[in-house]
């Protein structure tokens, strides 16, 4: 599949789900390498479940650079052998995706700590960004994250929903105050959701911001 992306070079939108598969680095490498098409503007792309590691990262990071045109971006990374150099990858990756208006990102279920996961969250500072869907339960994150997610929501004056699953990682208030106190700027945020069971976030927090984030489209699991 890898091999065959490369001859499509007017190639713009892309689906391929891979689940519960064999998959390993080798492959998985091959297949990113070949999404380095300049001309993609919406890419699916699910491994969830497979044996790919950092290699496959690294090698989507560098592909995705160059789709500079990219709009819409779904990825499916958990269950994975991935760990901070992916997450590195990835979000340098995303600083060439100023038109992004869409974006989900899986990366549950591996060995993703702050520092990937700072570095996917700095990524994030797309200012056309409508809608966030950021996945990062189970794994070793914290605030260091959480913070450099804040900051870079902050340049996403046009989000419009935003889904947040951080479920047993350890987030703690510091992290979350930096994220609320700029979801409470953005004027056409109206659907949050904030899953955060299991982590290090306090109960008086979470009625604080149940007060300040008040709106219809305010969803918060603990």
């Amino acid at each position: 599949i890898g091999t065959a992306l490369k001859f499509c070079g007017k190639l713009e939108k892309v689906d391929i789900c891979l689940y519960n598969t064999k998959l390993a680095d080798d492959g998985g490498q091959a297949l990113a390498s070949g999404l380095d098409r300049p001309e993609l503007q919406d890419l699916d792309l699910r491994i969830r479940d497979t044996g790919v590691g950092d290699k496959t990262g690294v090698a989507l990071g560098q592909s995705l650079s160059k789709c500079s045109k990219m709009s819409k971006l779904h990825l499916e990374m958990s269950d994975t052998k991935m760990s901070d150099a992916s997450g590195i990858a990835l979000g340098e990756a995303l600083r060439a995706h100023h038109k992004l208006t869409k974006a989900t990102i899986m990366f549950y279920s591996t060995k993703l700590t702050d520092q990937g996961g700072h570095a996917l969250a700095a990524g994030l500072n797309c200012p056309e960004l409508q809608d966030l869907d950021l996945r990062l339960h189970k794994t070793e994150v914290a605030d260091e994250t959480a913070i450099a997610l804040g900051e870079s929501l902050s340049s996403c004056r046009k989000l419009e929903k935003l889904v947040l699953i951080a479920d047993d990682t350890k987030l703690g208030d510091p992290g979350m105050n930096c994220i609320v106190n700029v979801l409470a700027t953005l004027p056409k945020l109206a659907t949050i959701r904030l899953d955060l069971l299991r982590t290090n976030v306090s109960r008086q927090f979470i009625d604080a911001v149940k007060l300040k984030l008040q709106r219809p489209g305010l969803s918060i699991d603990y």
